[in-house]
């Protein structure tokens, strides 16, 4: 299993405008503690998709504070269920979208059937998939 990848490796898109993000200091960590963590911002003016290593995708309200009027992406990692990122799109193949983990370096594809989920379908996803684990089926039968 490839090592984690430090904040400054990561390369994630913004799903929205496929631009690459980047790095900002100064936002309230969830946790409430006041201390604060590094975000991922899009380039493109005027936008409010950010990324963190903890939550995934969030917007921004236009006042500066967390908003989720619009739905996220909501992807996660099959083997750790941490937040994945936009990592590469086809411009070719309009539909294809690679998502990386930055915990585990571990790659998927929407091909996958992880793109678009909601929290709820990747939830759904996920019980799915241990559940099959468990009972000892493979995912393709």
């Amino acid at each position: 299993m490839p090592a984690a990848k430090s904040v400054n490796e990561l390369r994630p898109l913004c799903y929205e405008h496929h631009r690459e993000m980047r790095l900002h200091p100064g936002f309230l960590n969830p946790g409430g503690d006041g201390t604060q963590t590094m975000v991922y911002s899009c380039t493109q003016p005027d936008c409010f998709i950010r990324y963190d290593l903890y939550r995934g995708y969030f917007l921004l309200s236009q006042n500066g504070n967390r908003g989720e009027t619009e739905i996220v992406p909501r992807v996660t990692c099959l083997q750790d269920q941490a937040p994945l990122y936009l990592a590469e799109i086809n411009l070719e193949k309009r539909n294809f979208r690679s998502w990386t983990c930055p915990q585990c370096g571990a790659k998927h594809t929407n091909e996958d059937g992880l793109v678009g989920m909601t929290s709820q379908e990747s939830q759904d996803h996920d019980a799915e998939n241990t559940t099959k684990s468990e009972s000892g089926s493979s995912p393709g039968g």
